[in-house]
């Protein structure tokens, strides 16, 4: 068991404890606002700009999109005007390089390289395939 001298030595270090945390709190003073307060800050807050609105979003949107199918249209009346005058320029010359074919025939076949019973087979006959 403590003796009592124990017990005196532990209250009187909890005493010269207590005292010298008194004594420290003394040195300090909280920092407190003046007496009749601070002044009044004045300050204008200032706008803020946010970007651009929704309904403008959306407008600018549907105009690049408007533009966008404007110019894939156009292409595509130039790539269909460019196609019909490609067809034009072939179907203008067909009849001339069937000619030349048909003279290339008639000239091979009057030389012999060509027999008359090309598309004849037994006795059937098979029409000219490309």
């Amino acid at each position: 068991p403590p003796s009592p001298s124990d017990f005196f030595r532990s209250w009187l270090v909890l005493q010269t404890t207590m005292e010298a945390t008194r004594r420290m709190m003394q040195q300090y003073l909280q920092d407190l606002p003046p007496e009749g307060g601070y002044p009044e800050v004045r300050y204008r807050p200032k706008p803020t700009v946010r970007g651009p609105s929704g309904a403008m979003i959306w407008g600018l949107s549907v105009l690049a999109v408007c533009g966008g199918f404007y110019r894939v249209g156009q292409t595509n009346i130039a790539r269909r005007a460019e196609k019909e005058e490609k067809r034009e320029a072939r179907f203008a010359i067909a009849p001339l390089l069937q000619a030349e074919e048909d003279l290339r025939y008639v000239q091979a076949r009057r030389n012999g390289e060509v027999s008359s019973n090309v598309y004849k087979s037994e006795g059937i006959w098979f029409p000219p395939t490309v």
